[in-house]
């Protein structure tokens, strides 16, 4: 019986130290810094001697990278974040364009005592913000993982070649127009164009080392629709054009690849971390 109690005792000593040490490790500190007059916040967690970046797609708060942002604290500081008009980040009035949104995220990083090196991540729009991030701090960033992201000519080919396919993009774009409580998607669907553009610019300034993952599977990456069909062929016509680019084709994965192929994500961003 008291052989029985030791090892019990022992297994309790055990479990509480493995709760601790990993409730310790897990905490995030929600930092608040005040950019241009309005207030972004940060969540910071982790430590290394990198730090992953991670900008979300539009629509979307930090809140998406759950699935990858845990185990990629492991090995590195992890930040995720919310933009203007997202949760309680303040809305502010300076458009919310690619360039905006990248000098407002480096200071947000320089104010929250958050230096480089930077691994950057970006989904959907945020690949657009993370590449002029990279055209306008090159020397600060590491390594580029794009996750699915809009590539800047494919709405174009979508309007031209198969405009009876929009109905449902074009009731989305109106809901968020005449939205009165989705300030941050509404500025930024209004910057759209300038932030495609904004990003096609910002290539030539910069040659970081990148990795793009495709989504071509899944219930809204479907191959059999013309308009997801058009989007992955614009993004293997856009890496084919860059230097110091590898891209994987995710066959198994819609958009929200974070949350369908999460390790697809994580094991990206490790080839930067641990080099």
């Amino acid at each position: 019986m008291k052989i029985l109690n030791k090892h019990y005792i022992s297994i309790c000593i055990s479990v509480v130290l493995l709760f601790f040490s990993t409730n310790i490790f897990a905490q995030t500190d929600t930092t608040k810094v005040n950019v241009d007059g309005h207030k972004i916040y940060l969540y910071i967690t982790g430590k290394g001697n990198n730090t992953v970046v991670f900008e979300s797609g539009h629509g979307a708060n930090h809140r998406s990278w759950r699935a990858v942002d845990s185990a990629i604290a492991l090995n590195a500081k992890v930040v995720t974040y919310d933009r203007p008009g997202y949760l309680l980040s303040d809305s502010c009035l300076k458009q919310r364009d690619a360039i905006n949104t990248a000098t407002e995220l480096k200071e947000a990083l320089t104010m929250a005592g958050i230096k480089p090196p930077y691994i950057l991540v970006g989904w959907s729009l945020g690949g657009a913000f993370a590449r002029v991030f990279c055209g306008l701090y090159p020397s600060t960033v590491k390594g580029l993982v794009l996750v699915d992201p809009t590539p800047e000519e494919s709405y174009a080919r979508f309007e031209k070649e198969y405009p009876e396919l929009l109905k449902e993009d074009s009731a989305y774009i109106n809901e968020i127009m005449l939205s009165r409580n989705r300030p941050g998607e509404k500025a930024e669907m209004i910057a759209f164009d300038s932030s495609m553009n904004q990003a096609r610019i910002s290539d030539q300034y910069h040659t970081t080392p990148t990795i793009l993952l495709i989504a071509a599977g899944g219930e809204n990456r479907d191959q059999a629709n013309p308009l997801n069909r058009i989007w992955v062929e614009e993004l293997r016509k856009w890496a084919g054009k860059r230097t110091n680019l590898q891209f994987k084709i995710i066959e198994n994965s819609g958009h929200h690849m974070a949350k369908e192929q999460p390790q697809e994500v994580i094991k990206a961003i490790e080839t930067f971390n641990y080099k």
